[in-house]
């Protein structure tokens, strides 16, 4: 008297929750919380010290930095700070860094 319908194959949480994050609306949060993240594990934690907020939109890493003198030297590497940054991530989803 059981009804298949009802039967369920078990599968691991690994791919569950991959699945549930693959959804259009969560892949993009996720995966904007991940490039933001990328930031403090790419240039490390003395210069994360100086950063106040990373955030990520249509392709552009806004990164807030209160320390004059690190903005004038991080602006003299942004182009391989954006290719560390992809590289660390696993494809080029930064374009552009802008320090503010």
């Amino acid at each position: 008297m059981s009804n298949p319908k009802n039967k369920f194959d078990p599968m691991p949480i690994k791919s569950v929750l991959r699945d549930i994050v693959n959804q259009k609306s969560l892949k993009k949060g996720v995966q904007n919380v991940r490039i933001c993240n990328a930031w403090g594990e790419v240039v490390g934690e003395n210069i994360m010290k100086y950063t106040d907020q990373v955030r990520f939109s249509y392709s552009i890493l806004y990164v807030s930095i209160h320390s004059a003198p690190l903005k004038m030297e991080l602006n003299y590497t942004l182009e391989t700070l954006t290719q560390r940054l992809n590289e660390h991530i696993g494809s080029e989803v930064i374009r552009k860094i802008v320090l503010t």
